[in-house]
């Protein structure tokens, strides 16, 4: 995730972020910033899985997501205070996701059926619900996503397939929050 500011990173197999300072257009080392197991205590450490990472368009608070928690964790970037991000108790241990406006689109992959998740968050991005869940066809274990006009594109991952097997997929489907006039 690039910011004004930073750049940040999830590590997959450690509960870490990782970021990068932005100063004059030039980016700094990248260095373990935030562990965010103090969160979560009684977790068991190697089951965090950090995955996907959004910050609001300030970059002030970033949403992490963790497969392996089940949960999407929001950060203060000033003080790199961690909460769960409250919805409702549904599962969001997402791997990739998409932050537009106060609309948080995420993939799910693991715990949970596989698909696209659309999450309507309050203005402090800490409580929403889940407006949206497309699962089943066409995803093939999706791991990230992108929007473009009225359009998801989702990847399909193929973690399943042997390494090198094409065909590699991206899966375009409606964007269930779309505005449309």
């Amino acid at each position: 995730m690039i910011t004004e500011d930073a750049v940040y990173v999830t590590d997959s197999a450690n509960p870490v972020v990782h970021r990068a300072e932005i100063h004059g257009g030039e980016r700094g080392p990248l260095e373990p910033w935030l562990d965010v197991r103090p969160a979560f205590p009684q977790f068991p450490e190697r089951y965090w899985l950090l995955n996907g990472i959004v910050a609001d368009r300030s970059g002030r608070t970033l949403l992490v997501a963790s497969n392996g928690t089940g949960a999407v964790w929001r950060v203060d970037v000033a003080t790199r205070e961690v909460g769960q991000l409250d919805l409702d108790g549904a599962s969001f241990g997402a791997d990739g996701m998409l932050l537009r406006g106060r609309t948080l689109y995420a993939v799910l992959n693991y715990g949970a059926p596989s698909g696209v998740y659309v999450a309507t968050l309050d203005e402090e991005l800490r409580t929403g619900a889940v407006t949206h869940r497309i699962t089943g066809e066409p995803f093939d274990l999706p791991t990230t996503l992108a929007r473009h006009g009225c359009r998801l594109y989702v990847v399909n991952s193929q973690n399943d397939a042997p390494p090198g097997e094409p065909p590699y997929t991206v899966s375009a489907i409606d964007d269930p929050a779309c505005d449309r006039p």
